[in-house]
């Protein structure tokens, strides 16, 4: 069939058709689905060290995880926290109440190379 022996009104109906499922389609892509909030405080991360305190506080404090994720991400979507070092999230915790025992780690540098304690005093 050719364009020209399609009626008008038929014609009308399937430009109305094809524009409503566009639109359709491109709001579907404009909604973004929303993150947990669990992603949003991960990604504010910028170091190793605070993704392991982290770690510790869901280890120590299982019960007041959960609050601390939730609230750490309504700061973040609030413009109130850009993003989260290791330090930072220490002492946001501190004042919360959360007294976060971290391993201690002492390291050597020898020979151009950081080593451990352990394999320090066992050289």
């Amino acid at each position: 069939m050719n364009e020209e022996e399609i009626p008008l009104s038929m014609r009308r109906k399937l430009l109305q058709y094809m524009k409503k499922k566009l639109l359709e389609k491109s709001k579907e892509e404009v909604t973004p689905k929303p993150k947990s909030p669990k992603d949003i405080v991960y990604g504010a991360l910028e170091d190793d060290r605070a993704r392991e305190i982290l770690e510790l506080v869901k280890e120590q404090y299982p019960e007041a995880y959960d609050y601390v994720i939730e609230t750490l991400a309504r700061l973040i979507e609030g413009g109130a926290i850009t993003s989260l070092d290791g330090y930072t999230l220490y002492n946001i915790l501190l004042q919360l109440g959360l007294n976060i025992r971290l391993p201690l780690r002492i390291k050597f540098v020898k020979k151009g190379k950081t080593v451990d304690i352990k394999e320090y005093l066992e050289s």
